[in-house]
């Protein structure tokens, strides 16, 4: 099954197609990485396979390799300090109907009431929440430890919302250790776009889960969206060409220039007893031929199995409410179209 499920996500087009300009470079970046990766590792004497941490406790603090580069999401000149490059990568996305989807959840597994009160964790450009607002939400906070991101994202909200844009509060504040009384009755409580992967230490998502639960009314929910768990255990991971994506969209302004992504490389390191991946980012602004900016870095990404999650739910007083395959009510695990996991948690 699981093979079957990673060759029907590997054939998704939920993103936009490549240009065959951007395809050969692709390629070409792809083969220059499977060069200077074979030389690097023929010269270490060993397997590109990570060494195992002693400890899970502190997984962050050192690379598998230290002959290979790493980057933390605050790192000067990384994708996440450049939020407006962020936000054009991830313009492909269909915030509309994933927006219906959370209004969706809400009455299928929320008690069946309107959604009156969400807080996101990680909420980057806050596309999802500008979203909600346009659907009727009244009350809408926003978390984010980047302070160039929640910069970025009140100018969308302002842009996007004019003067309903006070309905979302956008904070700074760690997802791992927050505490905000003023919002203990939340309706929902989300983590998109596997942001929840940034917490590499097990204590680090204890403690979120909790701080969720903290911050849940009796019946709100907890909602993940995290890499389906079928890429943990089908062995790509392992052999190094698991979870590769590249897309390219088209840039705002004059030039018609393009943001060509490489979410992933051939090769990247994977850590199977932390469950760390490390993840190569690099981001293209092409203007024809011609790459004007680029932007690369090795981002640590946990990879998180569906019991671990039930585990740490269940810690913190929360149960399992659903468990989805994509951003609709009608695609499981199992379907077709899984491509992701959308996890739900409910409190009692």
């Amino acid at each position: 099954m699981l093979q079957r499920l990673r060759l029907c996500r590997l054939g998704q087009g939920h993103r936009p197609a490549l240009t065959a300009h951007a395809s050969s470079l692709a390629a070409a970046t792809c083969a220059a990485r499977r060069s200077c990766s074979s030389r690097d590792q023929a010269r270490r004497g060993r397997a590109p396979s990570s060494t195992a941490h002693a400890a899970s406790s502190t997984p962050a603090s050192a690379a598998p390799d230290a002959a290979e580069p790493t980057a933390s999401t605050s790192a000067p000149g990384g994708i996440y300090a450049r939020p407006e490059l962020y936000d054009i990568a991830f313009s492909y996305r269909d915030f509309k109907s994933e927006s219906k989807f959370l209004l969706d959840v809400q009455r299928q597994h929320g008690g069946g009431g309107k959604l009156n009160s969400v807080l996101e964790l990680g909420c980057g450009p806050a596309r999802h929440l500008a979203g909600l607002a346009r659907a009727g939400v009244p009350k809408l906070v926003g978390m984010d430890l980047s302070t160039d991101m929640l910069g970025h994202a009140r100018s969308v909200v302002a842009k996007e919302l004019g003067p309903r844009a006070s309905a979302v509060e956008l904070l700074q504040m760690d997802m791992a250790e927050f505490d905000l009384p003023q919002h203990r009755d939340l309706d929902m409580v989300m983590c998109l776009l596997g942001t929840f992967c940034h917490l590499l230490d097990t204590q680090q998502a204890i403690a979120c889960f909790k701080a969720t639960a903290a911050h849940l009314r009796p019946g709100g929910l907890f909602l993940l969206e995290l890499p389906h768990p079928g890429d943990l255990f089908d062995g790509s991971l392992i052999i190094g060409d698991g979870g590769r994506d590249v897309w390219e969209v088209p840039m705002p302004g004059p030039g018609n220039k393009k943001v060509f992504v490489e979410w992933g490389a051939e090769l990247d390191n994977f850590d199977p007893v932390t469950q760390i991946l490390f993840r190569t980012v690099t981001v293209n602004v092409l203007a024809g031929d011609t790459a004007e900016d680029v932007v690369e870095e090795v981002v640590p990404y946990r990879q998180y199995t569906v019991r671990e999650l039930e585990l740490l739910a269940g810690m913190a007083g929360l149960s399992t409410a659903g468990l989805y395959g994509e951003m609709r009510v009608g695609v499981d695990l199992e379907h077709e179209d899984a491509y992701r996991m959308v996890a739900v948690f409910k409190k009692p």
